[in-house]
């Protein structure tokens, strides 16, 4: 168990702006509280959503701090008002505030999942982001039928792959998907129906399907959106979940990029809506478990039970050491990986695992 206070290696944003304001260095550790659980971190998952973060798209907290949304790792301490988590338990934990890419974490315990017997650290640090935001885009919001069809932007990222097994649990489903060439063999073996080229996904949809999809899942926002809503069937669903539209570089997110994104996406009109019988709706996963824990925790129990019946599986694309976040972000950020990108920690002493 380590105090508070204590400095550990940890991923710090130093500012807004580009690569050089990732920062692998000392920071000191929280108190544990009463609802707390302290964790010794195994593996970390990385996400879209740090990019948004050190470029400075999401201003909720001010630089510097600790970036990280997910990990996975031991139990080391808990809170004297723990009862569901033990010292010894192997969880994952979900903080879309940050502050988890470090050696060790001290979160609420209602941020913290213990993993089934059968799943490593790696698959559990790369499902708590990714498949939950998958699973209420799909099953929930996006209510995905048997015979119906679906649309998944970058289907061979951390998302894309999620939905993409989701939508085959729910059974026969038609699945489009956006990729590169190069990713085109991964995701059809992944079980994308119609694997369609970035540039004109809308045609090559189309040509398939032409009265459009059931469900779209759109995270680049800007005029995709408007794309995304006239590709629906009547009574389809649109769910934007981020906006990657405007991750364009590695440097610090310009007004002008932020102003554009908005106002090509704030085109919904209600007449169009309502004459086209569509449904548009958004869904930001931090937020929701702030306000609907139960509802997080009854989705984390369904994909745990989806994955001991091997039903899904998450992907590893590269694991990287805590001090190559640079190299790892890189990969994320120029749209070269397939699945889930990881940092590991490295440790020299391996009792408290």
């Amino acid at each position: 168990m380590i105090s508070a206070g204590d400095p550990q290696l940890s991923v710090v944003l130093s500012g807004y702006g580009g690569y050089e304001c990732l920062k692998v260095m000392p920071w000191p550790t929280r108190l544990l509280g009463k609802g707390d659980v302290q964790v010794a971190v195994v593996v970390c998952g990385m996400n879209f959503a740090d990019l948004y973060t050190r470029q400075g798209l999401l201003h909720e907290r001010k630089p510097p701090f600790v970036l990280g949304m997910e990990c996975a790792g031991k139990v080391t301490a808990v809170g004297d008002s723990v009862t569901h988590i033990n010292v010894g338990d192997r969880v994952l934990c979900y903080q879309y505030t940050g502050d988890l890419y470090r050696e060790h974490v001290v979160v609420s315990a209602s941020n913290c999942f213990v993993l089934p017997s059968g799943m490593s650290y790696e698959h559990g640090a790369a499902l708590a982001a990714n498949y939950l935001t998958a699973y209420f885009c799909v099953l929930d919001i996006g209510h995905l039928r048997d015979g119906q069809s679906i649309l998944i932007p970058s289907c061979a990222g951390g998302v894309g792959w999620a939905a993409t097994q989701l939508a085959r649990s729910v059974g026969t489903v038609t699945i489009f998907g956006t990729c590169s060439p190069g990713k085109r063999d991964a995701v059809q073996k992944n079980g994308v129906t119609h694997p369609l080229n970035h540039d004109n996904y809308d045609q090559e949809l189309l040509k398939h399907s032409p009265d459009g999809v059931d469900v779209v899942i759109d995270s680049v926002a800007g005029s995709a959106f408007s794309t995304s809503q006239r590709l629906l069937k009547p009574l389809g669903r649109a769910v934007l979940i981020g906006s990657s539209s405007v991750v364009t570089g590695s440097k610090k997110i310009g007004m002008w990029n932020f102003l554009r994104m908005w106002w090509d996406t704030k085109g919904i009109s209600a007449t169009d809506l309502i004459m086209h019988n569509r449904v548009v709706a958004g869904l930001h996963l931090g937020l929701l478990m702030e306000r609907e824990p139960d509802r997080i925790r009854e989705a984390m129990d369904h994909l745990f039970q989806l994955y001991e019946e091997g039903k899904i599986k998450p992907y590893i694309d590269s694991t990287w050491p805590l001090d190559k976040v640079v190299d790892a972000t890189k990969v994320l950020a120029e749209r070269k990986n397939v699945g889930k990108v990881l940092l590991t920690i490295e440790r020299t002493d391996s009792s408290e695992l």
